[in-house]
């Protein structure tokens, strides 16, 4: 997607009515590619909503594709802020790999949401071992 600005409504209302349509149709191979469609910005409020499509996919079929994009360390920010956000809903010990590489961005708000994410899974880590 393009940066929030150079996003026409014409742009984002279609990326929409994409997103809608995978909310109601899942297809597993269209999870890493909306991980990669996101923009510089939020895309006027709409990547947000993105998550509501991975939520009616198979949550390992989720994992492994985040997996596969936070360890992708070619990724530009805008995709990594992303899908670090994405993975704290996800949260798995198979993320932390790609949460490191996270937290090492020079950009404080992809190291903000990794060490969100990174503390959520020492958190369920530890709840395991108690």
């Amino acid at each position: 997607m393009p940066s929030d600005k150079e996003l026409t409504q014409d742009i984002i209302d279609k990326y929409d009515d994409v997103r809608k349509f995978f909310i109601k149709n899942p297809d597993k191979r269209a999870i890493e590619l909306f991980l990669r469609s996101f923009g510089e910005g939020d895309g006027w409020g709409v990547y947000q909503l993105v998550e509501d499509f991975f939520y009616q996919c198979d949550d390992i079929d989720v994992k492994k594709e985040i997996k596969k994009v936070l360890e992708d360390t070619t990724i530009p920010d805008n995709i990594r802020y992303w899908a670090t956000q994405i993975a704290t809903a996800f949260s798995d010990e198979i993320l932390r790999d790609g949460l490191q590489i996270s937290l090492l961005s020079k950009n404080i708000d992809i190291r903000d949401v990794a060490k969100i994410a990174i503390n959520q899974l020492d958190e369920c880590q530890k709840n395991q071992t108690n």
